[in-house]
């Protein structure tokens, strides 16, 4: 199972995970059917949580890397999916937890933040004692993710300085939102005993915003993220990372870089300047090189780039030609080989 928080799990979260495995049996069911009893396998995908991009994406992946379903005139679709397995994306609490699911032979793969994925394979952060995170590999990156601090626009939290005496949700354990926001934080002169922090998903917070039990949260994410458009109409702020700050973050975390929330990727909110970093979808350097090349021809055939491209906004940034930019971590010698056959020049 992948790791989680040492607190209770929440009922949503317990069903969150009694969903998922639901759903792996019902496809397992449903491929078993079509494939008769040819043998299938889980090719597990460690995600997010609902609220932001890594679930719906992760899903999407999920889905185009399962095995084809065989035609009527018995032959197989070259461009659909891994032969004789079954994608399953697992809910999971971020970056972190995936990291150490995937060191640890849990699962598969996972999405991972590139600054989160660096401090893995360099013995940093929360894997200074995890060894097997240094052997972390890249299939590819999929798209930048942006810090997007939400707060109630009533509150009058214009900047992270003023968090002050308020309450605000930066994720949970595990996620690698948190240890961003602790790193800008620091570059406002703040820490957690300075406010009230929450440690909460997005998708935990949405009812508290309505009525006022917190006042903001944070997700490093795709644009745009449910979790904050689903409560726009209750009037909400993004709160900016100001450039020079960006700046001065970046020249510490190269990882971290200056970035853009468009404006109207939430409808009414203005162009905002924040950070940003790509998600990685990373596996073990001692998992199979065949499966690997598999993957990522799967991950970059046209099936699932159309799964992505009309499932999720964030899926119309995940492209082929974007796959080596802001790799942290070395690429996985199956994802390597894909990448030569395609003639691009590799980091």
């Amino acid at each position: 199972m992948l790791r989680q928080n040492d607190d209770v799990r929440s009922p949503a979260q317990v069903w969150q995970a009694t969903t998922a495995m639901v759903l792996f049996i019902l496809t397992l069911l449903l491929v078993g059917a079509n494939f008769g009893h040819a043998e299938v396998r889980p090719f597990r995908i460690g995600t997010g949580g609902l609220g932001g991009a890594y679930y719906p994406v992760g899903k999407l992946i999920a889905l185009g890397i399962t095995a084809p379903i065989p035609r009527e005139d018995g032959r197989e679709d070259s461009i659909q999916g891994i032969p004789g397995l079954v994608g399953v994306a697992y809910n999971s609490t971020g970056s972190v937890a995936n990291v150490l699911a995937v060191a640890a032979n849990e699962i598969e793969a996972g999405l991972a933040q590139a600054d989160v994925a660096f401090q893995a394979i360099h013995g940093q952060g929360p894997f200074a004692d995890v060894f097997a995170a240094r052997n972390l590999r890249a299939v590819a990156s999929l798209y930048p993710e942006k810090l997007q601090i939400v707060t109630r626009r009533d509150t009058g939290i214009r900047s992270v300085v003023d968090f002050r005496n308020n309450r605000i949700s930066i994720d949970e354990l595990g996620s690698g939102t948190l240890p961003v926001m602790r790193i800008v934080l620091e570059a406002h002169g703040l820490t957690e005993n300075d406010f009230f922090p929450v440690y909460l998903k997005p998708v935990f917070t949405t009812e508290k915003m309505i009525n006022r039990e917190i006042h903001g949260f944070s997700m490093m994410g795709g644009v745009p993220m449910e979790a904050v458009s689903q409560i726009i109409d209750t009037g909400l702020f993004l709160v900016p990372i100001a450039p020079p700050t960006a700046v001065q973050i970046a020249a510490r975390y190269p990882f971290l870089t200056p970035g853009i929330i468009p404006a109207n990727a939430y409808q009414g909110l203005p162009e905002t300047p924040t950070l940003q970093v790509h998600a990685l979808l990373v596996v073990h350097s001692n998992l199979d090189h065949e499966l690997v090349y598999q993957l990522t021809r799967a991950l970059w055939n046209r099936r699932t780039q159309e799964l992505l491209a009309t499932g999720h906004p964030v899926g119309q940034s995940i492209r082929l030609e974007s796959a080596m930019e802001g790799l942290s971590i070395p690429l996985h010698p199956g994802a390597e080989q894909f990448y030569q056959e395609q003639g691009m020049v590799l980091p």
